[in-house]
């Protein structure tokens, strides 16, 4: 899934890749109890966890495009 809240929900674990090239940048395991509370504290810092590392590689990715950028 291309979805946080639905990784968390789901995965055992999630598998987070590098803007370019596409390469495994670290393997999150989600070691919540299931049934999962999504509103638990640990869901949140799950959630918070695994977008700063998704952060980090859109960061990375649009500051490649500017710098390949053909000026108008």
């Amino acid at each position: 899934t291309h979805h946080i809240d639905e990784a968390v929900a789901l995965a055992d674990r999630v598998v987070v890749f590098t803007s370019r090239p596409g390469r495994i940048k670290t393997i999150v395991p989600v070691d919540l109890p299931r049934p999962r509370n999504l509103f638990s504290r640990e869901a949140e810092a799950m959630r918070i966890q695994l977008t700063e590392l998704l952060r980090d590689e859109v960061d990375r990715a649009f500051a490649e495009q500017e710098a390949f950028a053909v000026p108008a």
